[in-house]
């Protein structure tokens, strides 16, 4: 279950955010997540998953690939839409919403 306050300082920080619940996964949907990757500032659509999922203690979906950061891109069908994601490990679900997106976004820096 995503707790109301993690779920509250996420849109603090990133704006419009929803919980998403599918096939008994948790999913933060995050309307326009920006970030900074090869130096610029880009924008794409995200699912945060703050569980264990694939083998991967949590992971971050995104509406685009970013294949010059990151390892092993693979699409996913999630709420009927294909997201992308790489392999990224180790990111504990046990931190703040925020902490975990942070943790994933650092792949990309």
């Amino acid at each position: 279950m995503i707790k109301a306050d993690d779920l509250a300082e996420l849109e603090r920080c990133y704006g419009t955010v929803r919980p998403i619940v599918e096939a008994g996964f948790n999913f933060v949907h995050i309307e326009k997540l920006k970030f900074v990757t090869d130096g610029n500032e880009v924008e794409a659509e995200a699912l945060l998953c703050p569980q264990l999922r694939d083998g991967y203690s949590t992971r971050l979906f995104l509406s685009r690939p970013f294949p010059n950061k990151g390892q092993n891109w693979s699409q996913h069908t999630i709420l009927d839409r294909n997201w992308h994601s790489w392999s990224w490990q180790n990111v504990p679900a046990e931190q703040r919403l925020v902490q975990i997106l942070l943790s994933h976004l650092k792949a990309l820096k």
